[in-house]
């Protein structure tokens, strides 16, 4: 969802009718993504479809337009984007309503088919996905004598309180309380 969030704050410093306007659905500017990438389109009368070639993701867009409301409170959806196999965990779900401006989509949508990688930490693939993903371990790189200067520099500078321990002096000690009382043992 970076990608939509990027553009969505672009958007945003050009003012709201850049980033609040989103009745003007030219859905081929959102699906242009996903066909130039091998995705299969499938037009009916009620909704267009696009699936990935390995039948891991896709999208449908609904021809119906539906209540607001119920886009909003139920799971009607004009956008709908899902990627993973099918079951409980392992598939992510993404959508957009009718008022969701069209540039917006077309950003996700080309994120979406981009063959980068993204990283992800092991445990956030569920289990049935990991063998349609692929999988690189990533090595962190080795610190150079700059880092390690670098991080000793700051672990000086920390502002962690620290205890001190003085021994008593004659500007600290202030009468008898000031030293220990002698402890005599007995044999018994």
């Amino acid at each position: 969802m970076t990608a939509f969030t990027t553009v969505l704050a672009s958007s945003y410093t050009k003012g709201p009718d850049a980033y609040l306007s989103g009745m003007d659905h030219r859905i081929d500017e959102a699906l242009r993504p996903l066909t130039g990438a091998g995705w299969q389109r499938t037009d009916t009368w009620a909704a267009t479809t696009c699936t990935a070639p390995d039948q891991l993701a896709g999208l449908t867009y609904s021809r119906r337009l539906p209540d607001s409301q119920a886009e909003l409170h139920s799971d009607t959806h004009r956008w709908l984007l899902w990627g993973g196999k099918d079951g409980y965990h392992s598939r992510w779900y993404a959508s957009f309503t009718s008022h969701t401006p069209i540039h917006l989509i077309a950003a996700t949508t080309a994120r979406l088919a981009d063959p980068t990688p993204v990283l992800r930490y092991v445990p956030e693939v569920p289990s049935r996905n990991r063998g349609a993903a692929h999988i690189t371990p990533v090595t962190p790189p080795v610190p150079t004598p700059l880092d390690v200067r670098r991080a000793a520099a700051a672990r000086a500078r920390t502002t962690i309180p620290r205890a001190v321990v003085r021994a008593p002096t004659a500007a600290t000690a202030s009468g008898p309380s000031a030293a220990l009382p002698v402890r005599t043992f007995r044999r018994r």
